[in-house]
């Protein structure tokens, strides 16, 4: 028995088991703590991924628009409807709050929105989930938390020519508001565009950089009507330098059937005018030299009918014209010795109202317009344009009697010029229509001004339609001419004399997600994650 006492004390078999036995404890420990922590981090990254993604479906409604608040927040709201696997219960992943913000550069810095239209930012704040440890013996009572938030916003793209801007025409002389959308323009409103210089008002335009080739860029854009590639940012645009216009006419007189004088004017073709290109100048037959024609009051007043209907001078009452383009508006059809435009209230912007009795007369005898269901009483030039698309029928072919050489109108492109024509198309590009940016020209001024290249803010885009090509048009000449009319006792000088303004006609919002429209240009709008 003492031997057997004594061999097993001096026995070292089995002599870490305690050691074991009492790391196990520490060991169990550690693994309990490793796996609720990665559970707790896997919680994290659901709910981070779930705030991500809730932020960026909001973000895709924040257009501006009515109700983009609710929308947003519904978008977030309805995507989350996942589960937290690693969180405590199954309830669904929760959104505590969703707020909105006009500006947000980080936490510290931002600014609160107003409403829908300056919703520019969202931040989705998650609720906070619970996830109890489950093998961490010492603290196996205590719990884990985490809660996540997410910030996006919408950054787009138009894509698609742009070639100019347009002054703001109801901006505030005192405006603080770089971005305040178009005001003061309304639908079917004529405006006499001058190229900005040293002074910029409404009514004021400049052309817009294409792709960083100059004027031979823009010429180049309005030109062809397959050149519709190049996007920039919906927030700003990048002014061309100088006045160019000279370098773009041919491009934007070829959509009117005007054979080009720079043979090198179309470098994309094809640049096709429009399928309906009716204006109001006259050629002779055979050839492409397109003019306007002379009058004076005294002839216009006495012919019966009258040679043609000159824009600069309103129509006696029962006179038909015997050549017609879509007309100015009847405020704009006089200057004063300055330039200005005093029988319209609002200058260069004029007011809608232009003689569709006279255009009907004489390029749609018989068609009673007031009463077609496509056109109607208070039908716009652009709605008349369409409709006369519509059916080559149409498209009047008036001549000026005895006029030697013989004079026509033509309102289908013609052979010896630029046909075959581009048909405007309801779903797509038209020719004589044009989106351009809205900038608030005066406050421009007032933050470094308009000249030279300047990256400037956009408040939105319009379209316009092409009324008549730009020429010079001396409307009168010989003797007895004069270019000066009195009109209720007050003289006026010719309104038509410059071949630098381009006459067009408002149609509305563009087709850019900002209010519908043909996309002649489209928007690509990407949400990304601020934060």
């Amino acid at each position: 028995m003492k031997r057997s006492v004594s061999e097993f004390c001096r026995n070292a078999d089995g002599a870490v088991a305690p050691t074991v036995a009492l790391s196990l404890i520490a060991l169990f420990a550690a693994a309990g703590i490793g796996f609720d922590y990665a559970r707790l981090v896997n919680m994290d990254t659901e709910i981070q991924d779930a705030a991500d993604h809730a932020a960026l479906a909001a973000a895709t409604q924040l257009d501006g628009g009515t109700g983009a608040q609710t929308r947003a927040t519904t978008a977030a709201q309805s995507l989350i409807t996942n589960r937290t696997r690693f969180a405590t219960g199954a309830t669904p992943i929760g959104i505590a709050s969703v707020t909105f913000y006009s500006a947000y550069t980080d936490p510290t810095n931002k600014t609160l929105a107003t409403g829908d239209a300056d919703s520019k930012f969202v931040l989705v704040q998650m609720n906070t989930r619970t996830a109890r440890y489950a093998l961490t013996p010492i603290v196996r009572v205590l719990s884990g938390s985490t809660n996540a938030s997410a910030v996006a916003s919408v950054s787009s793209a138009i894509c698609g020519v742009v070639p100019f801007f347009v002054c703001n025409p109801g901006e505030p002389s005192s405006n603080s508001d770089p971005a305040l959308p178009p005001t003061g323009i309304d639908t079917g409103a004529g405006i006499v565009m001058a190229e900005g210089g040293t002074q910029w008002g409404p009514g004021n335009f400049g052309f817009l950089d294409q792709l960083g080739n100059g004027a031979n860029g823009v010429a180049e854009a309005l030109a062809s009507n397959t050149l519709f590639e190049n996007c920039s940012q919906t927030t700003n645009v990048t002014t061309e330098t100088g006045n160019i216009l000279n370098a773009v006419r041919d491009s934007l007189n070829m959509r009117f059937d005007f054979k080009p004088g720079n043979a090198s004017a179309c470098k994309s073709p094809p640049c096709a005018p429009s399928t309906n290109v009716i204006k109001d100048v006259v050629k002779e037959a055979g050839n492409c030299s397109w003019q306007a024609p002379n009058a004076n009051a005294a002839e216009l007043a006495t012919a019966t009918p009258p040679k043609y209907f000159p824009p600069d001078l309103s129509l006696p009452s029962g006179k038909t014209p015997q050549t017609m383009g879509h007309p100015r508006d009847l405020c704009h059809y006089f200057q004063d010795s300055s330039g200005n435009f005093p029988l319209c209230t609002s200058g260069r912007i004029g007011d809608g109202s232009w003689d569709r009795t006279a255009y009907f007369n004489a390029n749609h005898p018989g068609v009673d317009w007031k009463n077609d269901p496509d056109l109607g009483a208070n039908v716009t030039r652009y709605q008349t344009y369409l409709w006369e698309a519509q059916d080559t029928s149409r498209l009047p072919t008036n001549s000026i009697s005895g006029s030697s050489p013989q004079l026509s109108q033509y309102g289908q492109p013609q052979a010896k010029c630029l046909s075959p024509g581009l048909a405007p198309d309801p779903a797509g590009i038209d020719r004589r229509r044009i989106t351009a940016a809205v900038v608030n020209c005066r406050y421009a001024n007032a933050h470094g001004g308009l000249n030279g290249k300047k990256t400037l803010i956009v408040g939105g885009y319009i379209d316009v339609f092409l009324v008549e090509p730009s020429i010079a048009r001396s409307r009168c000449s010989g003797t007895g001419c004069s270019n000066t009319f009195t009109v209720n006792g007050k003289t006026y000088v010719n309104a038509y004399g410059s071949a630098n303004d381009i006459y067009v006609e408002v149609i509305g919002a563009s087709g850019t997600g900002e209010g519908g429209g043909i996309p002649q240009i489209t928007r690509r709008d990407i949400p990304r994650l601020i934060e």
